[in-house]
């Protein structure tokens, strides 16, 4: 059974980064993920998480390509902040370089010498787009990606990878070739949140509807599919829901949701 894709309205370029945007949020200076890693932007990391926690690839050719260069004081910190992660202290990563507080002034946390607006955002996103694009795919096959260009599942997809690319893991990746998109749902909506962070699962509903869990004009065989799928899994779709913080009145109203898009007229 064939993914059938959807295009985006306009423009893929402008959805896909407004997608990201709203994703990930922007951000205008340099702060620390939960992690400690600092980070730019939509989620631009200056520093990856490899052996030494180096610079990433490219750094000063991508602040150059907005118009920034690092000072010896922001090379200092970076330097600092690199030897925390080697050794485990996120915390001091952390006191290094301040985390993002939403309605702060920008100017007063950062620990650099520059902040970004929104268009340099989007050229940094632009330059390391190409790094997510080669994980899909490298997973995927480049086959399926030509096939699946511009459309909201490719979106959808690269918004997994963005965020990890380990999210294009063996059970997704098994599912897309063999088109199976209600199994690509679950993974997403149900399969890439070990943690079942309630924010993040904000942010997987999201990705999982703009990928959806039926074709546009689906046949009988893929709603049986589907309903067959939210049958077996209602159980284990109920304990996650409620592991990311539904109540049971929020549980039942997803799950009578789930089997209405299934056909069903009631619940099992």
């Amino acid at each position: 059974m064939a993914i059938v894709p959807r295009p985006v309205e306009g423009s893929y370029d402008s959805a896909l980064f407004d997608f990201i945007l709203g994703s990930e949020g922007f951000v205008p200076r340099v702060y620390s993920d939960h992690r400690g890693i600092p980070t730019l932007g939509l989620g631009y990391a200056l520093l990856v998480d490899a052996a030494g926690w180096p610079r990433r690839e490219g750094l000063r050719d991508d602040f150059a390509a907005i118009g920034v260069t690092l000072s010896d004081q922001d090379e200092t910190l970076l330097d600092s902040v690199s030897r925390a992660l080697v050794l485990g202290r996120t915390g001091e990563a952390i006191n290094l370089v301040a985390p993002w507080r939403p309605g702060e002034a920008p100017a007063v946390r950062n620990a650099f010498s520059f902040l970004i607006d929104k268009e340099q955002a989007r050229v940094l996103f632009q330059r390391v787009r190409p790094d997510f694009e080669a994980v899909l795919a490298k997973n995927l096959g480049s086959a399926l990606i030509e096939r699946l260009a511009g459309s909201q599942e490719l979106m959808a997809l690269f918004s997994l990878a963005y965020n990890s690319p380990a999210l294009i893991g063996p059970g997704l990746t098994a599912a897309m070739k063999a088109g199976e998109r209600q199994k690509v749902w679950y993974e997403i909506r149900f399969g890439s949140n070990r943690k079942r962070h309630p924010g993040l699962q904000n942010r997987r509903d999201h990705e999982a509807e703009v990928f959806g869990c039926l074709n546009e004009q689906p046949d009988p065989d893929e709603q049986r599919d589907f309903q067959q799928l939210v049958e077996s899994r209602r159980e284990d779709m109920s304990r996650y829901l409620a592991q990311v913080g539904l109540d049971g009145g929020q549980i039942t109203t997803v799950l009578t949701e789930l089997e209405g898009a299934a056909g069903q007229t009631r619940l099992a």
